[in-house]
């Protein structure tokens, strides 16, 4: 699985963040949970699994203060892949 995070200032509050996930091969994406600063913001298990995935997430974490997201996808035979992003916005 190839997991992207990134991230850009909200000019009204917090930040919006896009997850991105391209499966590889013979995988397929059958859940996917997004955490905001410790807190869930997606948990998704998909009916039928797909190949690709992708969220926006608008006006989240903390400006000014530090920030991480964490993504956790797991494939249609049960194995997890994760990623992590943090950073400090100023």
């Amino acid at each position: 699985m190839k997991i992207a995070i990134s991230h850009a200032r909200n000019v009204l509050m917090g930040w919006d963040i896009d997850v991105n996930v391209n499966a590889e091969n013979q995988e397929k994406i059958a859940f996917v949970e997004v955490r905001v600063n410790g807190f869930p913001e997606v948990s998704e298990t998909l009916d039928d699994p797909e190949n690709s995935w992708e969220r926006q997430l608008t006006q989240q974490g903390v400006f000014p203060g530090d920030n991480k997201v964490e993504v956790l996808v797991r494939d249609q035979n049960g194995n997890d892949t994760r990623s992590k992003q943090a950073w400090t916005g100023n």
